[in-house]
């Protein structure tokens, strides 16, 4: 059984479960770990195959692969019950793992995916990533666009770290997956648990307010909390900001 690459931080009781995005690993969240509460909460940050610790796992890259190997890795682990964070990508994930893991007590979306996924035309979806297959051009052209109010010393740090998270075929195949892959009705009819949800003020349009309260509108429990000062990386653009607001929605 494949078992992937985590590191833990914190000795409080209550476990938090925390994925990444597309671009990065763990070390996303280095900014923000300083300001976690580690008395009262553990966090476990765990990398997918292709990915940081997991790097050298290889896969499919499909959600039900990557949902099935976070849950083997917490029995391993003997986690009795957990709140999950993700970002982005890995929000499509968290929400197969909540179907399929009956320990989740709390889903925490930063920047969220629904579970339908993200529709566009097959011209375009094509495009897109034969332009990541071909890994020249592409990251640096997302790092631009969703970084306009930041000096290039940031823009140079997103780069870097966006290809030394992963290897290519991983962040073409989880591309994929969040392209093709579509369970909303499922997800709609079956996940029941608190889902909170931080989004970024200065995120693309498909992560805006307006958005997001649309993809998520059917769930039953659903709180949208806003970080006005971030784009998609407010556990690195406003780290204390990002750290207080993930605190409370544990706490809440």
């Amino acid at each position: 059984m494949t078992m992937l690459g985590y590191k833990i931080i914190g000795e409080g009781e209550k476990k938090v479960i925390i994925l990444h995005e597309l671009m990065g690993d763990h070390r996303n969240y280095d900014s923000s770990v300083f300001y976690f509460d580690k008395k009262n909460f553990s966090y476990i940050f765990i990398d997918l195959r292709g990915y940081g610790l997991s790097k050298n796992i290889k896969g499919e890259y499909s959600c039900d692969e990557a949902s099935n190997d976070v849950k083997n890795l917490l029995l391993k682990l003997d986690i009795k019950e957990y709140f999950l964070v993700a970002h982005s990508m890995s929000t499509m994930i968290a929400q197969k793992i909540a179907l399929i893991d009956k320990r989740v007590k709390k889903l925490l979306l930063i920047t969220p995916i629904s579970a339908a996924g993200i529709k566009m035309k097959e011209s375009a979806k094509n495009k897109l990533l034969e332009e990541m297959q071909e890994n020249r051009g592409k990251i640096e052209e997302i790092v631009n666009s969703s970084s306009k109010r930041y000096n290039q010393t940031w823009r140079d740090y997103r780069i870097k770290l966006a290809y030394e998270s992963s290897t290519l075929e991983a962040r073409v195949g989880y591309m994929k997956m969040y392209l093709n892959t579509d369970f909303l009705e499922e997800a709609y009819e079956n996940i029941d648990i608190p889902i909170k949800i931080i989004i970024g003020d200065y995120d693309f349009p498909v992560f805006s307010m307006n958005q997001v309260k649309k993809s998520f509108s059917k769930y039953k429990d659903v709180q949208i909390e806003e970080c006005k000062e971030s784009g998609h990386y407010a556990m690195l653009e406003t780290p204390v900001l990002f750290a207080s607001k993930l605190e409370t929605l544990l706490k809440s």
